[in-house]
């Protein structure tokens, strides 16, 4: 089974970055392959702004955008019908503040043998701050390789935190993750000490696992953490064990 390549890029040209550094059709990421390489080579034809025509050229980056996210959208839907199983793997969906508990959290799931795609831990979302590129293309690149993730993960846990709370990309990360049926077991939410989904107004964590432990989410990864492909790195130290 293709698995989703999201550790290592085969050069640094961003077109290959998720391709293996070998031939090997195999090894190609699940979904999204060839749209990211669509999307790379239009934004580069696109280029810099024009000051004269800036309006022009925000429109046909956001429209390489878009046709990116309806292409990707629409292989994915393609998938599901043919019942094409991904590897289990979890998405790790935090605020940044609670990069701690997100390190934990992946680390548990390599311990209960499932791949994980934590945003810190991926080497390109790393250099993105790096990269000499008009803020707008910097922005959909990087959104882009956040929805590569999203749509090769089959499961969700959303780190649920006072720093949470107001954070836009979390609900967003959690819904496009989860399973597109009223109530999900691949969908999972752990909160900390004094947090509640109720009492802090996010009722559709419900529709979600709520974890309100260490020893529920391992529950939860143990009781998906069968037949990954187990290609992740470890996530070196053992990382302290979540708030009790």
């Amino acid at each position: 089974m293709a698995n989703f390549n999201w550790v290592l890029a085969a050069s640094d040209d961003l077109r290959d970055r998720y391709k293996r550094p070998h031939d090997d059709a195999d090894e190609w990421v699940d979904i999204g392959p060839n749209e990211w390489t669509a999307l790379v080579e239009r934004l580069r034809e696109i280029g810099s702004p024009d000051r004269a025509e800036e309006d022009s050229w925000t429109r046909s980056s956001l429209g390489a955008f878009d046709d990116f996210l309806s292409a990707t959208w629409a292989e994915a839907q393609r998938r599901k019908q043919k019942e094409v199983r991904k590897p289990c793997r979890v998405f790790v969906s935090h605020q940044q503040a609670d990069v701690v508990y997100a390190e934990r959290i992946a680390w548990l799931a390599n311990k209960n043998g499932l791949e994980y795609w934590l945003d810190v831990h991926d080497p390109v979302l790393r250099l993105a701050n790096g990269w000499a590129l008009p803020p707008l293309t910097k922005s959909i690149l990087i959104a882009s390789i956040i929805e590569m993730a999203l749509l090769n993960c089959s499961h969700v846990i959303a780190v649920q935190t006072k720093n949470a709370v107001h954070s836009r990309w979390v609900p967003y990360e959690f819904g496009r993750a989860k399973q597109h049926i009223l109530h999900s077991s691949q969908a999972a939410s752990w909160f900390d000490v004094g947090m509640d989904p109720v009492v802090n107004g996010n009722d559709y964590l419900l529709l979600g696992i709520c974890a309100k432990s260490e020893a529920a989410v391992i529950n939860w990864l143990q009781n998906h953490g069968g037949g990954c492909m187990g290609t992740n790195p470890k996530v070196g130290t053992e990382p302290a064990p979540l708030p009790i």
